[in-house]
């Protein structure tokens, strides 16, 4: 799944799987990082293959992830200047 050609993951996906993770597991996993399902899928091998999440019954962050979480949500409030990039915003 990555490499040159392979999957490129959309960074906002990621940071949205990772942070909906930090609570603890989560049921509807694909519809609060709004993709689907095979989408998700692809995401969360992508995350695991890169030690972020464990998957199995229950998908969860490990350590290296939630630290990554954190500096992904620091970030995107710096670039985007919203104080909860991951809030809902209408248009």
């Amino acid at each position: 799944m990555s490499g040159r050609g392979g999957f490129l993951p959309d960074v906002y996906v990621v940071a949205r799987i990772l942070h909906a993770l930090m609570g603890g597991p989560r049921s509807r996993l694909a519809a609060v990082a709004r993709v689907n399902y095979r989408r998700l899928q692809e995401y969360l091998q992508f995350l695991v293959e890169r030690g972020y999440v464990t998957d199995g019954e229950v998908v969860s962050l490990t350590p290296k992830g939630a630290e990554v979480a954190a500096e992904l949500e620091r970030l995107l409030s710096e670039v985007l200047g919203w104080e909860d990039p991951f809030e809902k915003r209408r248009k």
